[in-house]
């Protein structure tokens, strides 16, 4: 058994994802500025710091499952919404663009929620 330590306010780091919605101020906005919505991933510190301080082996096995199930849906989500958005007749190369980087930031943030909620729905059935 390892101590583990999350802190429970990391989940105010969620704050500077609303920078994110700078990237929709029009075609001539930064499309970078869509990458601040991956801090969305730190919602999953909510659920971690709910599970015990110890990581012994049953946490670490509901870890890896609920890993495989999670990263397994967001990836696949976001294969399909790519392919989805490929298919579209009328989008130019920069809507495109920005189209696919906020596609695989919003499953990279959705899949950390996911992992996490998902590790803690199984400690607490066991």
């Amino acid at each position: 058994m390892k101590k583990i330590g999350s802190n429970k306010y990391l989940i105010l780091l969620v704050l500077f994802s609303f920078f994110g919605f700078k990237g929709f101020s029009g075609i001539k906005g930064d499309s970078t500025d869509l990458l601040w919505f991956s801090f969305f991933g730190y919602f999953s510190y909510f659920w971690w710091s709910k599970l015990s301080k110890l990581e012994d082996e049953r946490l670490m096995s509901n870890k890896r499952k609920a890993g495989s199930i999670s990263f397994r849906i967001c990836f696949t989500v976001a294969f399909v919404l790519s392919i989805l958005s490929l298919l579209q007749p009328n989008l130019n190369f920069e809507v495109l663009y920005r189209t696919q980087l906020l596609i695989v930031v919003i499953t990279f943030a959705m899949s950390a929620n996911l992992w996490a909620f998902l590790t803690y729905r199984f400690d607490m059935k066991e």
